[in-house]
């Protein structure tokens, strides 16, 4: 991040008490929204067809507790004060065009003229989701961002039956493309490279079974979800003392922020890369096309991957934007996009593994138990559900209960399977028990 934005994140997040992936990524989805659809990256000039909006999607995972309300607040506040400005702009002509519009009309037919143009209201944020007012709003704007205090009811609405379309116009709010909206009662509405960036929170719980949905074969595993930056959102230790955040820091944070809108009269500006970064970028493309090749990859884990390119191409626009680079992504810019996309993906991993084995702590304190057995000596060679619930580890009270936990850390290599007809039965994985006699 350049210097003006961390000299104020890094106190903030301090400040807070809470992880500095959250403030910053939260900052970057935002400022991808001040910037969607006045940029578009073109990775490869051997390929003119391809093209990428710098939008992103970002969704921090966290419980409740976790700060997301003040960093909402704090963050997107330039956003509000843009909205507020452009109002009363809007409202000011508005009332202009009216008084001229009662003029117009007063005149005879004949010397009337052009019919003075209603005004268009700019906009940068959207909370009203449904297709129909994104749409509309996207005409005028060309690109927003949409922002969310809870994420959940977005995913929610993605999922019903009767919103089909909702699903399949986000996916072109993020990738661009055409579209065309036919009504009934008004014009036909046509919409040219739409982009939408999305910044939110949503609790772990409720996301699990989002995630679950995408690793599911049909319409959840649409790529929608492969599209979101999945930060995990955390505490950190409560300092005795916290630094001050300076009020000119934050200032110049909303300053810069502000800055970096412009109207969206003008065709997006094409970034390409310098001859340096165009080396990197095609020794980075020829290292993801081999991984996403490997067939013994989960499906749903390669089309993460197959958004990995297009996601390096994004990140590397808004930096380099953000730096202040004038049309040509240099490689220092690329660099730091490779390294945010490496960083998001063990991200992902984590959220995407969890949501597969559930709750997490009570897999912590079964393995501890089971270790903390095999260093006494005390644990059976053959584990089973019963077993595991009469000894009362983390709390669990049913064998089916006991059987899921079982087979997750099975999955997670702490135990192995041992062939029994009459019952479903696990040792320790021999590695670990070497390590907990030593």
């Amino acid at each position: 991040m350049p210097e003006v934005l961390e000299a104020f994140l890094k106190p903030f997040s301090e400040q807070l008490g809470i992880r500095y992936d959250v403030p910053a990524m939260t900052a970057l989805g935002l400022a991808s929204g001040l910037l969607a659809g006045r940029y578009k990256v073109r990775p490869d000039p051997r390929n003119p067809t391809w093209g990428e909006g710098i939008n992103l999607w970002v969704a921090i995972i966290a419980p409740t507790g976790n700060k997301k309300t003040p960093v909402l607040k704090a963050l997107a506040e330039p956003l509000y004060e843009l909205e507020q400005a452009f109002h009363e702009e809007f409202e000011a002509k508005r009332r202009i065009w009216e008084l001229e519009r009662e003029a117009w009309k007063a005149k005879k037919p004949e010397e009337r003229g052009p019919e003075p143009k209603e005004p268009k209201p700019w906009q940068v944020v959207v909370e009203d989701t449904t297709k129909e007012a994104l749409v509309r709003a996207l005409q005028v704007n060309r690109g927003l961002v949409a922002v969310f205090d809870e994420l959940t009811s977005l995913f929610a609405t993605w999922q019903m039956v009767n919103r089909v379309a909702d699903r399949a116009f986000w996916l072109k709010a993020y990738s661009g493309g055409y579209h065309r909206e036919d009504r009934m009662s008004r014009e036909t509405t046509l919409l040219r490279e739409p982009a939408l960036a999305v910044v939110g929170f949503v609790q772990p719980g409720p996301f699990r079974q989002i995630v679950l949905k995408a690793l599911e074969e049909g319409e959840g595993a649409d790529g929608l979800l492969q599209r979101f930056i999945l930060v995990q959102g955390g505490l950190t230790p409560w300092p005795e003392e916290r630094p001050m955040i300076e009020s000119q820091v934050y200032h110049a944070y909303q300053v810069f922020m502000k800055g970096l809108w412009r109207e969206p009269q003008a065709p997006p500006v094409a970034l390409t890369f310098d001859p340096e970064a165009q080396k990197l970028w095609y020794e980075w493309e020829d290292e993801v096309e081999r991984e996403i090749r490997n067939e013994d990859l989960p499906e749903a884990w390669r089309g993460y991957l197959g958004k990995r390119l297009g996601l390096t191409a994004r990140l590397a626009g808004v930096l380099s934007v953000l730096w202040g680079e004038k049309g040509v992504i240099s490689e220092d810019s690329l660099l730091r996009a490779i390294s945010l996309v490496e960083w998001a993906e063990t991200h992902a991993k984590r959220v995407w593994r969890r949501a597969r084995i559930g709750d997490v702590s009570t897999l912590t304190r079964v393995a501890s138990k089971l270790l903390e057995r095999a260093r006494q000596g005390s644990l059976p060679k053959e584990i089973t559900a019963r077993w595991l619930v009469r000894q009362g580890f983390a709390g669990l009270e049913t064998s089916r209960e006991a059987s899921k936990v079982l087979s997750a850390l099975e999955r997670e290599g702490w135990l192995l399977r041992v062939p029994n007809p009459r019952t479903a039965t696990w040792a320790l994985n021999p590695r670990l028990l070497t390590k907990a006699q030593a």
